[in-house]
């Protein structure tokens, strides 16, 4: 029986967090006020008038004594005593604050022109005492009151960084929260971009999450299926066009096999030429064939994702180079091409598929030797290459043809891509190049096409070597 899951709406979670954000803020304000009460009621924080009581207290000593002390007023109070004309006697008041508090006694001001207030003492022997004080909490403790800032300040200044610090620590838990949820959405559409569509179905205790969770995977099962269409629509396509190649060449080989036992009759000149004509022809469908069958392969290649499926074996460099070496004298020798080898000292090993390599090497030294000129030769160099992170065995194959234009070094490589007519035939259709580098890729190495330094075309295919030791 399937259980059933406990599933929150974003609006729940987000509530949740709020709630607890809010008591978060109200607690640590509430434990705020608790220190200051305790400070207030222990007598470590002075109340907002202590210096006026104090004053208050000591009016009459203030009046009395012979001569006004600090020790009779309250700690950090200002005062000066004068004569009833205004001379200042002594105190600790500034000039400047001196004539200031004596115009605001004689306006009968209490207020002072910067912060704080003004008490006057009218004293027994004529003299006249003003003193300046502040209503404002104070530390009793003469460390605290001098590093700190008073303890109203101090309070509000305490409530904002906690309050502060317990936001960055709620959006860091809700953040937290989400991102473990969304997670799930972040996998779920990298599998379907990859199309790796072999996975169960996720599920959230978000609603909202697995609700998007169930169109992902409803798309899922779509693609799949329709991949599936796709993937046997081509293979059947495949298939037969692959049948109707093969049929095909039954019947030219019955018109070949003919024209052929025509050709050693004693024909006349017209009927010679006819049958020339059909040679031919049966010799160009032979080329579409090899073609067709060239494009069938490198599309099974292609499904079976860059060769994983493809059997590889470990050759030596010097066994490969070798291979190489005997397929170009065999398709030179017979149109009498002079080739010219440059090869150097071959280590390693290297894990593919020889027959697509073996291709490759057809397809680059099939385009050199159309592009060369009947005088001309084909030089073929086999050496180690390297770079920052592989080492290769780069095969080149330099021509004496026209080379490459500026538009066949941009495009060369494209599928069905015959360049320019300067070097482009009807025995091309823009597949060798194409197909050698995919087989070259498949093999984890790379080709390059550029013009020799001095004249024609140069091709180098790179193999990566996986093995550096000896051969």
């Amino acid at each position: 029986m399937e259980i059933k899951r406990r599933e929150k709406t974003i609006t729940s979670v987000f509530l949740k967090y709020v709630v607890f954000y809010t008591a978060g803020a109200l607690f640590w304000l509430t434990v705020i006020f608790m220190i200051y009460y305790i400070l207030d009621v222990t007598g470590e924080v002075l109340p907002a008038n202590h210096m006026e009581a104090q004053l208050n207290e000591s009016a009459e000593e203030i009046r009395a004594a012979s001569q006004v002390t600090a020790e009779l007023l309250p700690e950090d109070c200002a005062y000066g005593v004068y004569e009833y004309d205004g001379t200042l006697l002594y105190g600790t008041f500034s000039k400047e604050e001196s004539t200031q508090a004596w115009e605001q006694y004689q306006k009968n001001n209490i207020y002072a022109r910067q912060k704080g207030y003004y008490r006057f003492f009218l004293r027994r022997n004529g003299e006249i005492c003003i003193v300046k004080y502040e209503i404002s909490t104070r530390f009793r403790n003469g460390v605290l009151k001098r590093y700190l800032p008073s303890p109203d300040i101090l309070l509000v200044l305490s409530f904002i960084v906690l309050f502060l610090i317990h936001t960055a620590i709620v959006s860091r838990y809700f953040g937290i929260y989400m991102r473990k949820r969304l997670r799930v959405l972040n996998e779920v559409t990298a599998k379907i971009r990859n199309q790796d569509l072999e996975f169960e179905q996720e599920h959230s205790d978000l609603k909202e999450v697995e609700e998007v969770l169930d169109s992902l995977n409803r798309m899922k099962e779509a693609l799949k299926a329709s991949l599936y269409r796709q993937w046997n629509l081509e293979k059947s396509k495949e298939e037969q066009i692959a049948a109707l190649a093969h049929d095909i060449k039954t019947p030219l080989t019955v018109i070949r096999g003919n024209a052929e036992l025509l050709a050693e009759e004693e024909l006349a000149e017209k009927e010679r030429e006819y049958d020339l004509d059909i040679l031919q022809s049966v010799g160009m469908i032979e080329e579409y064939l090899t073609i067709l069958n060239e494009l069938l392969a490198e599309e099974n290649d292609h499904v079976k994702k860059g060769g994983d499926y493809v059997e590889k074996s470990e050759l030596s460099c010097e066994e490969l180079a070798d291979c190489f070496v005997e397929q170009a004298r065999l398709l030179t020798s017979a149109e009498g091409y002079l080739v010219v080898f440059h090869r150097k000292d071959l280590q390693g090993k290297i894990l593919c598929n020889k027959n697509q390599l073996m291709r490759a090497f057809h397809n680059i030294l099939g385009n050199a030797m159309d592009y060369s000129p009947s005088d001309g030769k084909i030089q073929i160099s086999l050496e180690m290459s390297t770079d920052k992170e592989n080492e290769y065995l780069a095969v080149s194959i330099v021509d004496e043809g026209p080379g490459f234009s500026g538009q066949d070094l941009k495009h060369a490589k494209e599928r069905f891509y015959q360049g320019d007519h300067s070097r482009s035939s009807r025995k091309h259709y823009g597949i060798g190049l194409h197909t050698a580098e995919k087989f070259a890729a498949a093999q984890g190495g790379y080709l390059v096409i550029e013009n020799a330094r001095a004249k024609g075309a140069k091709v180098t295919m790179g193999i990566r070597i996986s093995n550096r030791g000896l051969p």
